[in-house]
């Protein structure tokens, strides 16, 4: 990876460290809206942008989080297992909508993995911590998906990338 790639992951893994950090009472726990998930649509435009989101969470992880190692272990695994089937499942002529529709769905269903987490850790009901999990990251996916469009059309993302 050039250095052009490296500044930019660098750029996306510290705007994923500040949002958590400003939406922390927001980021973590049973019930969870983590706004920084918004820059998972940018796998979107360029496999590549996966580095600077997967730094991202794991600095956040290791900064803000109270479940300390766990999160660690299994945030940053979620996040890693969500960009690997991505990766096997865009295709050449998916639409912008259809990858972030895809990218929505991926991260929504491998949640599981953070469920299992408060399951093993603060004993939460799997299926209560499943449920309320998926939800905030399948909301804030959804919606910030037309803000990341709209920036896109301003930055383009795939060019910076390429």
């Amino acid at each position: 990876m050039g250095t052009r790639k490296m500044v930019i992951n660098t750029i996306i893994a510290a705007l994923y460290v500040a949002m958590t950090g400003i939406f922390g009472f927001m980021s973590f726990g049973a019930v969870q809206f983590r706004v920084s998930e918004m820059l998972n649509h940018l796998v979107g435009y360029h496999k590549n942008y996966k580095y600077g989101v997967l730094a991202g969470v794991f600095i956040s992880n290791l900064i803000f989080s109270t479940l300390g190692m766990w999160d660690l272990v299994f945030g940053f695994g979620q996040t890693l297992f969500a960009f690997l089937i991505l990766e096997r499942l865009f295709k050449p002529g998916d639409s912008e909508m259809k990858r972030m529709m895809k990218v929505a769905a991926v991260f929504t269903i491998t949640m599981a993995f953070v469920a299992v987490e408060l399951y093993i850790v603060l004993d939460l009901p799997f299926w209560f911590s499943y449920a309320t999990t998926a939800f905030g990251e399948a909301v804030v996916l959804i919606v910030t998906a037309p803000l990341i469009k709209y920036l896109n059309k301003i930055i383009g993302f795939t060019e910076k990338m390429a």
